[in-house]
C-alpha cells in the first residue's frame, strides 16, 4: 500500500477526482430533465469540497502544523459549495 505522502499517488487521486468532475459537468451539459443536471451540478460541488481538503491537508500540510486553520480552510469551500448549490437549486425550483 503507497503512503498518503507520496506525491505520485496524490497525483493520480488528483487526476481521478478531476476525470469525474469533468463526467459529472458533460452529463450535467447533455441532459435535458432537470433533477439530473442538479444532481450533477451536486456531485461537482461535492467533488469540489473533496478536492480542496486534500489541497489543504495533503498539499499545504496543514494537517499536522495547524488543524484549526485547516478546518477553517475546508469549511470556506464547502460554505461556497453550498452556497452554490442552494443559488442552482432556487433558480431551478424557486418561483
Amino acid at each position: 500500500m503507497m503512503q498518503a505522502n507520496n506525491p505520485i499517488w496524490l497525483l493520480g487521486r488528483a487526476a481521478k477526482l478531476l476525470l469525474l468532475a469533468i463526467i459529472a459537468a458533460l452529463i450535467s451539459a447533455q441532459w435535458k430533465h432537470e433533477a439530473v443536471p442538479f444532481t450533477a451540478f451536486g456531485v461537482i460541488l461535492i467533488l469540489t469540497v473533496i478536492k480542496s481538503r486534500w489541497v489543504v491537508v495533503y498539499f499545504m500540510g496543514l494537517r499536522d502544523l495547524r488543524p484549526r486553520l485547516s478546518m477553517a480552510l475546508v469549511g470556506w469551500s464547502a460554505f461556497f459549495a453550498v452556497a452554490a448549490g442552494t443559488k442552482a437549486l432556487l433558480a431551478t425550483y424557486g418561483s
